[in-house]
């Protein structure tokens, strides 16, 4: 049989759904509609995909089999009609880390005519980037990278490619804020706000751990922007940040470089092996233009500190 994309998409969103009903509002279908084109493509097929009992709707064997292919099929309706149009569609990015600040390098990857089309989106943490990727619904990732992510890596892909300086960002009130370098070392004393429970950050738990530092954990992530509130309120707590947000803040706070050695964090694209948007290849060569000219990957190990995972990463490069 010629398979009706529609049919196949309405039998996708059904299967991610398992709800009839949100399967038709995302699809902006009535149920009836929905229920329709389903029941075409089972009739076509000679199967049927879904049970529905009493405990919800499922998935036949049929239709668990059917699931991956009909995923492939309608990412190929999508890359031809893409290739239709000038230019392809956008690259679909998702980034995570708000703490850190990432929408810097996403300017500098997407300024300029020789930038690819992006549809950026902010996703919750890694492993929500990951399951994204994996389902087709972003082509591309950007992020920190945490050890042990390959066991669930599958067919993912992933570059190191910008290693971000870190400050510390305090309240002019703070013994330390006439500072105009301080080391890791010179933090002790200091709590150092947390977006989260320690053992869940992993650059700033081995950044704390090495330097024997204390960690604070806030009780709420309101993300980067809260931070000002924050320490207005709380003058004795500190905030580790990129060194390149130098306008946050305002004139009651002070941000001061890390030095000797200055912590560095490290992010990462990812992306899927089977990746054939145009726009992916325009993006890589940004990457490499940003390398060379930013020195986005600059590591010295007489003065830089990096978690173990980048440092692996960056002896691999100078290999």
């Amino acid at each position: 049989m010629d398979l009706d994309l529609a049919h196949v998409r309405a039998f996708v969103t059904a299967a991610d759904h398992l709800h009839f009903g949100q399967a038709a509002k995302d699809l902006s279908l009535s149920q009836q509609a929905l229920s329709a084109r389903i029941s075409r493509l089972e009739g076509g097929l000679g199967v049927k995909l879904f049970v529905r009992g009493a405990r919800g709707v499922t998935l036949t064997p049929a239709g668990r089999h059917f699931l991956d292919p009909a995923r492939q099929v309608l990412a190929a309706g999508d890359h031809a009609v893409a290739a239709t149009r000038p230019g392809g569609r956008p690259l679909r990015m998702s980034v995570w880390g708000s703490l850190f600040f990432p929408a810097e390098a996403i300017r500098v990857l997407t300024e300029g005519d020789a930038g690819p089309r992006m549809e950026v989106a902010v996703c919750r943490d890694l492993p929500d980037a990951i399951g994204a990727l994996r389902e087709s619904e972003i082509d591309v990732a950007f992020g920190r990278v945490t050890p042990g992510w390959g066991a669930s890596a599958g067919t993912l892909a992933r570059r190191l490619i910008r290693l971000d300086a870190m400050a510390v960002i305090v309240n002019v009130e703070h013994p330390l804020a006439g500072h105009a370098e301080l080391s890791p070392a010179d933090l002790r004393g200091t709590p150092l706000w947390l977006p989260a429970p320690l053992e869940s950050l992993d650059f700033l738990r081995q950044f704390v751990e090495h330097f024997g530092l204390e960690g604070r954990f806030g009780g709420i992530d309101l993300g980067p922007y809260h931070i000002p509130w924050l320490l207005r309120d709380e003058p004795h707590l500190a905030a580790v940040v990129p060194a390149h947000v130098k306008p946050i803040g305002g004139p009651f706070l002070r941000l001061i470089p890390l030095v000797d050695p200055t912590p560095l964090y490290g992010s990462s694209l990812l992306w899927s092996r089977d990746q054939r948007n145009p726009a992916f290849d325009r993006l890589l060569r940004k990457v490499d233009a940003a390398i060379e000219r930013h020195a986005w990957l600059s590591y010295d190990s007489a003065r830089h500190w990096l978690p173990q995972a980048e440092q692996a990463d960056v002896m691999a490069l100078a290999l």
